[in-house]
């Protein structure tokens, strides 16, 4: 049960930013473009370099494709801060002996953290009722389960983004990209 919520949670965030949560890679040497600072986040600054690195770890393509505009360069930068925040979080919050860690240790450890923890803010706080579902049913005319797994897609967007709304409130962001 618990690696299907995971494996739900997964594909609920790639559609959420596209797999922006995965982890960046690390730094190779730059040209002055790429040391170009993009933004802030608490008075750290964040590069092209990093978001170059990040999008080239990305699976979809698009990604890379974003950094050639500047409404790319900022959508990407907020998946980018979103996932630095989420990471943050995460390694204050979740033990490394923690069970749901222990469940993602295939992947890298910071994406297991991310993992993990959405899970455990996102995943695991969605209540749906069967009211709900019946409800939805009735009114869209579909199956039970696919009001289910719509009312569950669209109940954990809702918490993911009230959760990163109160994240992000904690930090101080500066975006340069216009």
């Amino acid at each position: 049960m618990k690696r299907t919520v995971a494996a739900l949670l997964l594909a609920l965030f790639v559609g959420v930013g596209g797999g922006a949560f995965a982890n960046p890679a690390p730094q190779k040497t730059t040209s002055s473009s790429e040391s170009r600072v993009l933004a802030y986040l608490d008075g750290k600054p964040i590069t092209y370099a990093d978001l170059k690195a990040y999008a080239e770890q990305l699976p979809n393509p698009k990604y890379k494709e974003m950094l050639k505009t500047p409404q790319g360069l900022k959508e990407l930068l907020g998946y980018y801060i979103d996932r630095q925040i989420i990471l943050q979080e995460a390694k204050k919050t979740i033990s490394p002996r923690e069970g749901s860690l222990r469940a993602h240790s295939s992947m890298d450890k910071d994406s297991a953290y991310v993992i993990a923890y959405l899970s455990k803010e996102v995943g695991e706080k969605v209540e749906i009722t069967k009211e709900e579902i019946k409800e939805l049913a009735k009114k869209e005319g579909i199956s039970e389960n696919k009001a289910y797994a719509e009312l569950l897609s669209q109940k954990r967007r809702q918490r993911f983004k009230a959760l990163m709304e109160r994240l992000r409130a904690k930090h101080q962001i500066k975006i340069l990209v216009k």
